[in-house]
């Protein structure tokens, strides 16, 4: 049968939703279906077009590893603001919508791509199409929004978004969430029907942590000493993340303090960062530009612990993918989240790390000084329970074939 796969990032992005697209195209296309993805010109994180990629407004078609991928115009957004984020939803929506519409019918739609302008686009012309939807929903609109304070929570946009979210959802055959409260939400707020809501993680594949040698390596190359506590975030330095909070923790510890930080990505908030740690002249935080997805889990090895912070009640609401792949590196976990939030509920179930309330400086510094007193074999011993938790709840083996036959389950005759 064929398959049409809607995602809005896709590799060479180190981008956890361009992980999964591709290994489902891949799995899908392993099992003998006819694969097609449409995607965008890959420009994550820093929304600049890669070297080798020209974006044109004509679709470009490209072979890839038993699959067809159709890469499509949008305007990126090198910004966090309201209207860079928008312009780049509406275009890569409009434009992959395009793309859809030509595609000869399909048994089945599979839509990972932006809130709530681009999915919504793509189930409004699945349903003109007739053809059955898949929905992944990384993150709920207008939810996010709110517990980013961007928006307010009665307000007419809020209303008008939730409404939107609402009936995309609707359309769809199945739904797939991250999280528990994510499926609670769409089973009771959105009016879904429970049998259409599955509750799957995003996942990674199980590689061996990296050695102590690599470790090493990953320090000397950034002048790090073994005698340092080191904690590192690694990934897309977003706005939304609240890392700046950490960088001026950190920055501004005693000087007798062995901590250090390297936030090592790149993003919007990362210039923000380096202003913070400038002004804290301590040198205790480093930066490490853009890695491959393949240098993660080498880069997260050099840690002592790993920190995730999110903002005010952003927890509550969307589930970090970064949690997986820190969890996967046998690294102990320093989440700064909602007690009551899913993102606690795995590291305090996995026993793999500590949660913190977001927005609370004087509890991070103490909690930073507490860790750094553990042993190392504490540490070892917290890290190496939170991958044996990933294998079994985060990892390709785990999580694929389930999204697999529900894509399968839901397809439909296709047309002539």
């Amino acid at each position: 049968m064929r398959v049409v796969l809607v995602s809005c990032v896709f590799p060479p992005e180190p981008v956890t939703s361009a992980s999964t697209s591709y290994s489902l195209a891949h799995e899908l296309a392993q099992r003998g279906h006819d694969v097609v993805v449409i995607t965008s010109y890959p420009n994550r994180p820093g929304g600049r077009v890669y070297p080798g990629f020209r974006r044109s407004l004509l679709a470009h078609r490209e072979r890839m590893d038993g699959f067809e991928v159709v890469r499509c115009f949008s305007i990126n957004s090198r910004t966090s603001n309201v209207f860079s984020r928008l312009a780049e939803n509406l275009s890569f929506g409009l434009f992959a919508g395009l793309s859809l519409a030509r595609v000869r019918r399909p048994a089945v739609i599979y839509t990972n791509t932006w809130p709530l302008f681009a999915s919504g686009i793509a189930s409004w012309i699945a349903k003109a199409r007739r053809v059955p939807v898949v929905l992944s929903v990384q993150d709920i609109y207008p939810e996010s929004l709110i517990a980013l304070k961007k928006l307010n929570p009665s307000s007419r946009w809020a209303r008008v978004l939730r409404w939107l979210d609402s009936g995309i959802a609707r359309i769809a055959s199945a739904v797939v969430v991250l999280s528990e409260s994510a499926e609670e939400i769409y089973s009771r707020d959105r009016g879904v029907s429970p049998v259409k809501v599955h509750r799957i993680a995003n996942w990674r594949a199980s590689e061996a942590p990296a050695t102590v040698e690599v470790a090493q390596k990953q320090r000397d190359v950034r002048e790090i000493g073994t005698d340092a506590f080191l904690v590192v975030f690694a990934g897309n330095v977003a706005a939304a993340c609240g890392i700046e909070n950490v960088v001026g923790v950190v920055a501004n510890l005693g000087d007798e303090s062995p901590v250090r930080l390297l936030i090592a990505g790149s993003g919007v908030a990362l210039e923000g960062c380096q202003r913070i740690a400038d002004q804290g002249k301590s040198g205790r935080v480093k930066f490490s530009g853009p890695f491959l997805a393949h240098e993660t889990l080498a880069i997260l090895s050099a840690a002592d612990v790993l920190i995730l912070p999110t903002q005010g009640d952003q927890s509550l609401f969307s589930m970090p993918s970064k949690l997986i792949s820190y969890m996967m590196s046998g690294k102990p976990v320093l989440a700064i989240a909602r007690a009551e939030s899913d993102l606690a509920r795995v590291v305090n179930g996995a026993g793999c790390g500590w949660v913190i309330e977001p927005g609370n400086s004087q509890a991070l510094s103490r909690q930073l000084v507490f860790i750094g007193g553990l042993g190392r074999s504490e540490l070892t011993r917290m890290g190496t329970l939170g991958r044996e938790y990933a294998l079994t709840h985060f990892s390709t083996e785990a999580c694929l074939p389930r999204l697999a036959a529900i894509v399968e389950s839901v397809a439909v005759p296709e047309a002539t």
